[in-house]
């Protein structure tokens, strides 16, 4: 008789099937879920990627960028180190130039001053009965000694009386500057001023008249008596007067040379001859302002292009400049100017007047 098959049996596969399908269906929602994760993954991948190469790309032009400034910056460096050295030899030479131009003016006014005495030589000049009150070795030398043509009925000295007068350099004048009143009148070089403006005086003609108007930041117009302005170079006892009120003058502050001009231009009595005494280009001017606190060189060119503006009257403009050094193209400009007047420029030597 046949045996019955157990009821275990059928039970126990049906289990199995249903393990390894719970299985399957783990693996296969693991195998998806890790598809998708590695899916995912990828794309991340991939941007991090194209943003990590578009830095670089970035970073490239970036390098490239600091290069091309780096060679720009070396290149304004070196054009700018040229433009410096050219700036200094042009600066060299000009003042070689102002140096050689001084020079020459100092040897021409020498040689002046051996003619004058090689025509004192030749010459018998009468005696003067009364003593004049600047003694003059000669003073038919005059023309010959300065080349100045002073010989006008009207003539007008323009004296500067700046902190500048005192001293041959920039150095000492300072020095100077902070002086009493009493030691800068008796300054070396403002002693030399004061002797050539007796000097001029004293050489002034018979019939002339004379008007002194010193010039620093203010003018100060000499007046002597009952507020005489000019003065007869025949009148002994005036001229004693003017001697004394110009030592009363003390050389300060700075140089307005426009404002002196422009009063020429309002004189009562107009001027046939001006005579200039200074130490090189202004430091001041009315119609000029430098925007800043230093008085620079191309400020005081403009200076003294405003100053030959303001003058108006037609007349030689004969300078003696005692130099304030370093003062580079002074000697030029101030020759330019006697030039265009046909006036005179002359840088006198430390012997001169010989009074």
């Amino acid at each position: 008789m046949p045996r019955k098959r157990k009821e275990t049996e059928v039970f126990s596969l049906s289990f199995l099937d249903c393990v390894c399908c719970g299985f399957g269906a783990v693996l296969l929602l693991f195998v998806l879920t890790a598809s998708r994760k590695a899916d995912t993954m990828d794309d991340l991948q991939s941007q991090i990627m194209a943003v990590i190469g578009e830095m670089e790309n970035e970073i490239d032009l970036k390098d490239k960028e600091i290069e091309n400034k780096k060679l720009t910056l070396a290149f304004e460096t070196q054009r700018a180190k040229d433009s410096g050295a050219r700036l200094d030899d042009a600066k060299k030479r000009h003042t070689e130039m102002d140096e050689m131009l001084k020079l020459l003016l100092q040897q021409l006014a020498a040689i002046e001053e051996e003619l004058g005495k090689l025509i004192a030589d030749k010459e018998n000049m009468p005696t003067q009965e009364e003593e004049t009150p600047i003694p003059i070795p000669n003073p038919d030398r005059r023309q010959y000694l300065t080349g100045f043509d002073i010989l006008g009925e009207q003539v007008l000295f323009l004296v500067e009386a700046s902190g500048g007068m005192t001293a041959d350099t920039i150095v000492e004048a300072t020095e100077w500057v902070e002086k009493p009143e009493r030691e800068r009148r008796d300054a070396p070089k403002w002693k030399r001023v004061k002797l050539a403006l007796k000097w001029m005086i004293a050489n002034l003609k018979e019939g002339s008249n004379y008007k002194i108007i010193f010039f620093n930041k203010d003018l100060v117009p000499l007046e002597v008596g009952f507020g005489r302005e000019w003065f007869d170079p025949m009148d002994n006892n005036l001229t004693v007067d003017v001697l004394n009120a110009i030592d009363d003058i003390t050389p300060e502050g700075g140089a307005n040379l426009e404002r002196a001009f422009q009063i020429v231009n309002e004189l009562p009595v107009e001027p046939d001859r001006l005579v200039l005494i200074c130490d090189g280009l202004p430091t001041l001017a009315d119609s000029y302002t430098t925007g800043g606190s230093q008085v620079m060189y191309d400020d005081r060119v403009a200076m003294l292009r405003a100053a030959q503006n303001a003058l108006q009257l037609n007349l030689p403009v004969n300078t003696i400049m005692y130099p304030l050094m370093p003062d580079p193209g002074s000697a030029v400009h101030f020759w330019r100017l006697a030039n265009s007047t046909s006036g005179a420029m002359i840088s006198p030597s430390e012997g001169w007047p010989d009074i």
